[in-house]
Order: C-alpha cells, then structure tokens, then sequence
C-alpha cells in the first residue's frame, strides 16, 4: 500500500527529446509531415501555405483571403459550412502569420472523410462572396474600433512604430480604413497567387492510420491552383537601437499602459536560449522578479510580464503592464531597480533552480499532447530552425550559470537601448 504520508520522490529530467515526423511526398509533391502519436482516434490536419502578410499588396488582405475560406464554396454556403463541421463534431481554426497562412482542422477519425472533403472545398473552390465579405469585414472592423480604445493596443501600436518604423512590416499596421478598402477581385488576387499545391505543406498528427494518409493523398495528392511559390522576405532594415519615451494621451481611460522594450537577436543568435531564460527570471512567469515586487511588495499592478515575441525577422523584448495612472512612475521606477540589480548582482542559486523548474514544466505541458507536437514541427520548420531545437533550449535551461544571465543584463538590458511607452490617462 502506498504511504501517503511520504512524498513521492522527485526525479530531475535530464533530456527532452521530441518524436521527430515522417516525412512523406505526394504525387503532386506537397510534403506531408507525419506524427503518429495518438491513443485516442482523433486526428489534427494542418495546411500551411507559404503565403502571409508580407505576400500582400495591401493590409489585410492575406487575413481576409484566409478568413473567407469558411465563407462559402461552390456548394456549399457559409451556413452549411458550420452546420457540417457542427454535426461531425470537427473545429477549425485559420491564423495568418508574417510569411505563412494556416487552416487547422481537428476532427474524429471515424469522421475524417467528410471533414476532409469538406476541407477539400474550402481550399478549392471558395466563391469570396460580395454580401459575405461585408459581414466579415463589419465584424472585424468593430473589433477593431473596440481594441484601439484600449490603451494597450495603443501602446503596442505606438512602440512598434517607434522601434521598427513604417517601412518596416513589423512597424506597419492595419486602420479602419483599410478595413473598407477590401473587396472581393483583391482577395482573389491573393488566392490566385498563393493558395495552390506548389505553395503547400500539410501536417497530420493523432492516431494515423494508413487510411488517414490515403485520405490525404486522395483529397490534397493531385495539383491545384496555378500561383506562385511562396518564400522568406527577410527585411535587413536595423531597428531602432537608441533610448525614447514617449507618451499617447487617452481622456477617460481607467488604467495606464506601460511598455518598455526593444528589437533585440533572432532565434539563430547563439545568445537566444540564455537570454529567454534572462526574459523569464525578470518577468516571465508568476514567480518571476517584476511580478514579486512590483505586484506583491509594491501593489502597484495585477501584473506585469517580460517576454520574447518572435518573428522571422528578430525578437522583440518587451515588458508589459497596467496600473493606475498615478502608479506609472513608481512601476518605472522598480522595472528599472531590478534590471540594475541583475546587471549588478548575481542571482541566486535558489531563484535560479526555481526558474529552472519553472520554465522546464512550462515546456513539457506545452507539449505534452499528441496533437500539440505539430505546433512544435511547424514552429521549427516555418521559422527555420533545427530538429534538435528545443533540446538545445532544454540543455540551456540545465546549464546556464548566474555568471551568464549577470552578462546578459547588462547586454541586452541595457537602458540606453530600451524605448519607453505608456498610454492613457494624462499624470498630474
């Protein structure tokens, strides 16, 4: 009988290594990446098209393109659509990304033909329906409208402006009226030029069985679409790398919006895996050094986070948070306290096996499930990266010293270097 008064011994887990897929080639030579990892008969299809917002010719075009997809084809209304996926019991998701577009599909594999060929459709043969389109378009657009009287939206568009400039697609952004400037031919151009199987990968994950993957070479394996190939459009344009503040004054606003950051490596940078680990300590996590001062000593927050937004360009370094508009100063202030106390004191061996801990369990409940293991294949492949990726990350997390987070604060949290915004109300 067990002793539950004992507790269970704790076992530090050395390696982390992930299933690596199979890589399969239809007829068409679309690359399908295969991950049979499941114990329950379910299966996620992932279509990853080398087409996102830098393929676009005018904003918001490559996420409306994607959006309409569900919108209706040649059989099939935007009602049906639904109503199908309802009945199987399936859920989709579509997401755009800088360089790619995705259509997501989950689905039980006793229902995997319907969902597929349903699939099938939408990628074909969507109409991008007139009436439609302005449904979308109205819907977006009222969230949009909601998001910019938020004075974190404001702050996040202010900062990203500041840092990349509007030459830059990490500096440009989307406003209302690029929402009534899309219309239908410029939604077909785009699909034209990059929905088709030249531009195509698929990931399936879940219990695959040889049925599942004839599914797929039936429905995805013979060509389609006569566009272009898609590919990487690296900008070279160097952020800005100097120290500004600034301030958007916003009349009514309950809270302010503070953002301190910067455009900083990309995730090829020998320093990268070290310096996420840096990121948390700070204010990564709930046990993090902004989260225990600024919102549990100080009470100045409900909270305040540090994190790495990467994209195919760099990273940007950015640390979030909203406060009363009085607290504003005081939250600055102890933001910059502790950057200087990690530049100027080592962290101790204690804080950092709590961050260890911490990031190492963050990492396996990310990936703890059969269908999640695709997120991780198509992060490393779309952004280029290695097989052994996260292993490396893993090792980083094992070995870095408080010596090396010392090194980089004072590299990479250099304040001379950091841009400074906050929106809302105006402080007395």
């Amino acid at each position: 009988m067990i002793d539950r008064s004992q507790q269970p011994p704790l076992h530090d887990l050395k390696e982390f290594n992930l299933l690596s897929p199979q890589g399969v080639e239809l007829p068409n030579s679309v690359k399908l990446w295969i991950l049979d990892v499941g114990d329950v008969d379910v299966t996620r299809v992932d279509l990853v098209f080398n087409a996102g917002c830098h393929q676009q010719s005018q904003f918001l075009q490559a996420l409306f393109t994607n959006r309409m997809l569900r919108e209706g084809t040649k059989s099939l209304n935007r009602a049906q659509i639904a109503e199908q996926l309802d009945f199987y019991g399936a859920w989709m998701e579509q997401n755009v990304s800088f360089e790619h577009s995705y259509i997501t599909l989950y689905t039980l594999n006793k229902h995997l033909a319907p969902t597929i060929n349903l699939l099938s459709q939408m990628v074909k043969q969507p109409i991008f329906d007139v009436q439609a389109l302005e449904v979308v378009k109205q819907n977006n657009l009222q969230r949009h409208l909601i998001a910019m009287q938020q004075p974190s939206t404001q702050a996040r568009r202010l900062f990203q402006h500041i840092v990349y400039g509007s030459q830059h697609i990490l500096g440009q952004m989307a406003e209302a009226t690029d929402y009534d400037n899309l219309n239908v031919d410029l939604l077909k151009e785009y699909y034209q030029l990059w929905y088709n199987s030249n531009n195509l990968t698929i990931y399936l994950s879940g219990r695959i069985t040889d049925y599942c993957i004839d599914l797929i070479r039936q429905t995805f394996g013979e060509p389609f679409g006569k566009g272009e190939k898609g590919g990487a459009n690296y900008q070279g344009i160097i952020p800005l790398q100097s120290r500004r503040q600034e301030f958007k004054e916003m009349r009514g606003t309950a809270q302010s919006s503070v953002l301190i950051g910067k455009s900083t490596i990309d995730l090829h940078h020998p320093d990268y895996h070290q310096l996420r680990v840096l990121v948390t300590l700070l204010g990564g996590y709930f046990g993090s050094r902004l989260m225990k001062t600024v919102r549990e000593e100080k009470g100045l927050t409900y909270g305040i986070y540090a994190l790495l937004n990467p994209s195919p360009y760099d990273n940007t370094l950015m640390i979030l948070s909203d406060c009363d508009p009085k607290f504003v100063q005081p939250l600055l202030a102890e933001t910059y306290h502790q950057i200087d106390t990690l530049q100027n004191e080592l962290v101790s061996a204690e804080e950092l096996m709590l961050v260890r801990n911490s990031m190492k369990g963050e990492l396996l409940r990310s990936y703890d499930s059969c269908l999640s293991l695709s997120d991780v294949w198509i992060y490393l492949h779309t952004l280029a990266l290695p097989d052994d990726y996260f292993h490396q990350f893993w090792q980083t997390i094992n070995t870095i010293t408080a010596s090396d987070l010392q090194r980089l604060a004072c590299v990479y949290l250099n304040k001379d270097t950091l841009t400074e915004v906050v929106a809302g109300e105006k402080m007395s």
